[in-house]
Formats: structure tokens, C-alpha cells, sequence
């Protein structure tokens, strides 16, 4: 008899951002930020809880106000991956015990429950891949160029061969269908996230400024599952606004 995984999705939330400061708890029509994230987080049918990792006490109390399972990690983490590992370890601490750990960026109010669904999917067809991960074709040549995008390919399995803030692959003349971006959103195997927050950060992650490359460097395998679109993450107080606008045109069809 097959055991049933167990699956979390944990949202790292914290106040702080270069950018955007506050921005989980800007208002985006009548709620912040991070409670449309966590909405459509607990809309993935293959998730049995939806927690948030909050690292603040403003988020935490922002987050039990609209009623989400809160675990407070507020020391300074070097990444979200660190800060959602600290909030299993207490939840397992409790006597609880997860199989496949998700990590959805708070950011994310137009996220597509489905395509989280894929993902997890994803990594449990595909035995050798430690994590899994989403990408989406680029259609703008600007993107293209941006080196706010990240760029990634993969070779012929849709394993992730390398991820990079520069045009990869390179393109003379760029033209659609032949180039992605990363979304960041990881679904990890258990044992793969306790050991990514052990492993040293390598050189060419710090160069990049990447902390996916960690994995790679060490060998892990990462599946990458192509979806059309995705939404609009918010890291500046313009992006707000579009999502603001995508959202009451979509209101209003």
C-alpha cells in the first residue's frame, strides 16, 4: 500500500524589502498583499496545510488577523528558503512530519493554484529530481535583457542545466519561443531543504545572486515545469498598480 505524502506550503512573509518596504501589508483592494497570496495558496488542491513563516511581528499579526496558520521565525534569515526550513523544524518540534515542502513567494497575489498543483506533480513523477520548479516563455525582448529577470534552461528531461540574471542562451537576434524565466516558486523534497540550508553558498551563486545555483552546484537535480503565464509579483509600488488594474479589469469582463 503507497503511503501518502504529506504536503506543506509555506509563505516566507517578511516586512522588509529594498524596494517596496511593507509591501505584504500594502493594501490591494480592500486586503494587504500577503492574505491574496495566502487566498489563492489555499486554493492548491495537493497542499494539506498552508502556513505562513512570518518574520515580524507586524506580518504575524496582519497574517492571524485574516486568519492564516502562523509560525513565527523573526530572527534575520539569509533567504526565504532558510526562514520557511526554520518554520518546519518547529513544526516537526510539535510531532508533525512533512514529506514535500512548498515554497510560494509572498509577493505572488495573482497566483495560479494550478500551476503549483503541476509542480508538485512534477516532482513526485520524476523520482531523481530533488525539487521542482516553474518557468514561462519570454515574449519581450527587454525582458529579455533585464537583469531583474531570471533566465534559465534545461536540457531535454526539463531538468534545469543553469539559472542566470544574464540573456542566456544568447541570442544574436531574439525572437519568442526559444528563451524562459524563472518563477520562483520551489517545491522541495524534505530531506533536499534540510540540506540546502546546511550546505556553504558557492561562488557562482554569489555572483549571481541566486541561491537556486546552490542546488545545482551540489547535484541536485530540479525539474522545471513550463507553464503560459504568470502573475505579476509586486517588489515595487508600481507593480501594485498593475496588479491593481489586472485585477478590477478582470472584475469588470
Amino acid at each position: 500500500m503507497q503511503i501518502k505524502q504529506i504536503m506543506i506550503g509555506i509563505i516566507p512573509a517578511r516586512y522588509a524589502s529594498t524596494r517596496f518596504p511593507g509591501k505584504l501589508l500594502a493594501d490591494l483592494n480592500g486586503k494587504p498583499v500577503l492574505q491574496w497570496t495566502w487566498e489563492q495558496a489555499c486554493k492548491v488542491k495537493s497542499l494539506d496545510r498552508v502556513v505562513i513563516a512570518a518574520g515580524d511581528e507586524r506580518i504575524a499579526d496582519a497574517a492571524r488577523g485574516f486568519g492564516a496558520d502562523v509560525v513565527d521565525v523573526f530572527k534575520d534569515y539569509a533567504s526565504g528558503s532558510d526562514r520557511i526550513a526554520e518554520a518546519v523544524n518547529k513544526l516537526e518540534a510539535d510531532g508533525e512530519r512533512f514529506d514535500i515542502v512548498v515554497n510560494i513567494q509572498g509577493d505572488e497575489p495573482l497566483l495560479n493554484p494550478d500551476d503549483v498543483d503541476i509542480a508538485v506533480t512534477r516532482l513526485q513523477r520524476y523520482k531523481d529530481a530533488g525539487v521542482a520548479t516553474l518557468a514561462a516563455p519570454i515574449t519581450d525582448e527587454d525582458e529579455y535583457r533585464d537583469p531583474s529577470v531570471v533566465k534559465l534552461v534545461a536540457d531535454e528531461g526539463g531538468r534545469a542545466l543553469y539559472f542566470s540574471r544574464t540573456p542566456i542562451p544568447y541570442l544574436k537576434d531574439f525572437e519568442t519561443g526559444l528563451v524562459f524565466k524563472h518563477i520562483g516558486l520551489y517545491v522541495y523534497r524534505r530531506k533536499v531543504l534540510a540540506n540546502f540550508t546546511q550546505w556553504q553558498p558557492c561562488k557562482i551563486e554569489e555572483i549571481e545572486r541566486l541561491e537556486q545555483l546552490r542546488l545545482l552546484y551540489y547535484g541536485v537535480k530540479v525539474a522545471v515545469v513550463v507553464v503560459e503565464a504568470n502573475g505579476v509579483g509586486v517588489d515595487t509600488e508600481e507593480d501594485l498598480e498593475r496588479v491593481k488594474e489586472f485585477i478590477n479589469g478582470r472584475s469588470n469582463d
